[in-house]
């Protein structure tokens, strides 16, 4: 009952997040200007915003052949149509909570093909730290090509607020002292009774931190590493390509080159992270970018920038709702056959 309620008081409080975000967006915004936004909106080519949804439910198969390689090594053969459920039900999680997705598609994969929740999360925490390494040399590499443009953007959204952030730290010099002195008695106490704490690991604690090492080991121990290397691949190239081509959809951004799908993805996914599913956070970075590096009308950014998110959000919302429901009855369907 108490987790309930912690489930509940956290989902309130991201949602809020969202909900001021959105207010911050469109805060200064008169009448006239939201009503501009709303025609943009309806004017726009819906044709390639329907092509960026196919792109993107792409991106979302070949994240679960991705997964289904990770679970190869570790002696589980789910099938893809039940990864792929998973896959979508833990987007969809995400909207409500942080890492719930994460949580959510592990357990389906043990409930419909006895995937021991440990190993599958282990190699949730692998493909996550993978897609991490992906985002930072793709951020520097972006960087580098167009740092005469993105350099101030890096810099507003990621550089100046950790160094603000590091230098008022610094500048406490009780809190530094403080926190050496801590991490040094942390440090000595561990090693005292080491004995100790490792005794009062249970076996399940322990099976626990088993499994996550599993998960996190298969991806040296894939089978076929070239397989798994071009579906990350793909992935990453369905994330850039869905918003590539939702260009096409509005006159101003039709003529962008490909390399801005790029700094919109890497500065985008920062949205992403912080905010469940990006709510407003995502509509933010990406109208900044527009109107500020690429000299898009704020009008033609807002459009673009809500018109991207809430396609992405109403297509997680409908495969998320149409995998639960499938899952239910493609795994009864067979459960009744055998």
């Amino acid at each position: 009952m108490k987790k309930q309620a912690t489930n509940v008081l956290k989902f309130f409080f991201f949602l809020s997040i969202g909900i001021l975000l959105i207010w911050l967006a469109l805060r200064n915004k008169s009448e006239k200007e939201i009503n501009d936004i709303i025609v943009a909106i309806k004017q726009a080519n819906y044709f390639w915003l329907f092509a960026s949804l196919i792109v993107s439910g792409l991106s979302h198969y070949f994240r679960a052949i991705r997964w289904k390689l990770l679970l190869k090594p570790l002696g589980h053969r789910p099938k893809t149509s039940n990864t792929f459920f998973a896959v979508m039900v833990g987007y969809l999680a995400n909207f409500a909570l942080p890492r719930l997705g994460e949580v959510s598609r592990c357990g389906i994969l043990t409930k419909y093909e006895k995937v021991p929740f440990t190993e599958g999360f282990g190699t949730v925490i692998a493909e996550r730290a993978l897609d991490f390494i992906c985002l930072v040399l793709l951020f520097f590499a972006t960087l580098g090509l167009e740092f005469e443009r993105i350099s101030g953007i890096a810099n507003y959204f990621i550089f100046t607020p950790l160094s603000q952030k590091f230098h008022a730290f610094m500048q406490k010099q009780a809190f530094v002292i403080i926190a050496c002195i801590t991490l040094l008695i942390s440090v000595a106490v561990f090693y005292y009774f080491r004995k100790k704490i490792k005794s009062l690991f249970s076996a399940k604690v322990l099976g626990f931190i088993y499994g996550l090492w599993d998960g996190l080991k298969s991806i040296k121990n894939v089978d076929k590493p070239f397989l798994f290397i071009l579906h990350t691949l793909l992935i990453w190239m369905m994330y850039i390509l869905q918003v590539y081509v939702c260009f096409f959809a509005f006159t101003e951004t039709a003529q962008l080159p490909f390399m801005v799908a790029v700094v919109i993805v890497v500065f985008g996914s920062i949205g992403v992270i912080t905010v469940p599913g990006g709510t407003g956070a995502y509509q933010i970075i990406v109208i900044q970018i527009l109107t500020t590096v690429y000299l898009i009308s704020d009008t033609a950014s807002n459009a673009f920038a809500w018109s991207v998110w809430t396609s992405q959000f109403l297509l997680i919302l409908s495969l998320g709702l149409i995998s639960l429901i499938l899952l239910a009855l493609l795994n009864k369907e067979e459960k009744t056959i055998v």
